[in-house]
């Protein structure tokens, strides 16, 4: 999302749009393949030698209260807990969509005419969130369950418009250039993080999620891992991201 809206800022034809996001698709793939396999599901503890045990079994005891009946759970405790009904789905629905509007009118107002409207969107989003966040909880289930559908969407139509084939035959720097970044990012990240502040190698690993594949990806591997503590997190720092250097860009 944010490569489209410096492309749209900076005039990029559509066709070496396309190239790009298929270029940068199969690397980012192919190293979203490679966090995964060096990360380790789990919770994270603050130190080796911890025993937090009971609280995980705490935590688990908490968690295992269902009904007994299929049908009931379905229909009763996990609609509820979920927070998905039609109301707030026409909610997040509308939410969104003036999120978009206003952020549009402002970016006509504020900005030199041609400037994309997706930086000023995403910190409209993050301010209101900052500001009503008991309003935009009640919403996150709902509003995680549409933004994942219509990312998806995104990316099924990029792909259908795009031709790895094409891109090796006529822009094969693409892919070198974009495997080069991740790949200076990964050294640098796990260089600094690791070796300079001593952090967690999951952590720098969910860090590097977020800042490659933003809050979408990052929250989906921390849920996969069992990271319950860092699906938030993770999706703040992609977010923050967005808002920031896709601004700055």
């Amino acid at each position: 999302i944010n490569f489209v809206a410096v492309a749209e800022t900076l005039g990029v034809s559509p066709t070496s749009i396309t190239a790009a996001i298929a270029a940068d698709n199969v690397v980012v793939a192919l190293y979203f393949a490679f966090l995964f396999y060096l990360a380790k599901p789990g919770e994270i503890k603050k130190s080796d030698g911890d025993a937090i045990a009971d609280v995980d079994d705490q935590s688990k005891k908490d968690k295992i209260l269902l009904p007994a009946d299929p049908e009931s759970a379905s229909s009763t405790s996990n609609t509820a807990n979920s927070g998905i009904t039609l109301s707030s789905l026409g909610t997040s629905l509308a939410v969104a969509s003036t999120l978009v509007h206003v952020g549009g009118v402002l970016t006509r107002i504020l900005l030199p005419a041609g400037k994309s409207s997706l930086p000023l969107t995403s910190i409209l989003t993050v301010a209101g969130a900052t500001t009503f966040p008991s309003f935009f909880s009640s919403l996150s289930a709902s509003g995680t369950a549409l933004g994942v559908l219509f990312m998806q969407m995104f990316f099924a139509a990029s792909g259908a418009a795009g031709s790895i084939a094409l891109v090796f035959r006529k822009a094969p720097s693409l892919f070198l250039f974009s495997a080069m970044q991740i790949a200076i990012h990964f050294c640098c990240l796990m260089g600094f993080g690791r070796y300079g502040l001593k952090l967690k190698a999951n952590e720098l690993y969910l860090a590097s999620n977020a800042n490659v594949g933003g809050p979408t990806t990052a929250a989906a591997m921390a849920q996969a891992k069992n990271w319950d503590d860092l699906i938030v997190p993770a999706i703040l720092i992609g977010l923050m991201g967005y808002s920031t250097a896709t601004g700055l860009s």
